[in-house]
């Protein structure tokens, strides 16, 4: 149950749908990087129960490049 709690969070986050929360989580522990690619480990319980669930994260989340007009690399 806690899994799919946190999951309910990262969801938010990746869709910025978090309001104040959310602009301390990115000015704290995310600094301009994205979600799956953030490797701070410390930090509050909630930072930290989100950390160990990125291989359940990335089990579920894809990415379309569409046609690639808008995709960079």
């Amino acid at each position: 149950m806690n899994v799919a709690f946190m999951l309910q969070w990262v969801w938010r986050i990746l869709w910025g749908d978090g309001g104040l929360w959310l602009q301390l989580l990115q000015a704290k522990y995310l600094r301009g990087e994205p979600l799956l690619a953030c490797s701070r480990s410390g930090g509050s319980q909630l930072w930290k129960s989100i950390q160990r669930i990125k291989e359940d994260i990335r089990l579920g989340v894809f990415f379309s490049t569409g046609n690639g007009e808008g995709t960079q690399f």
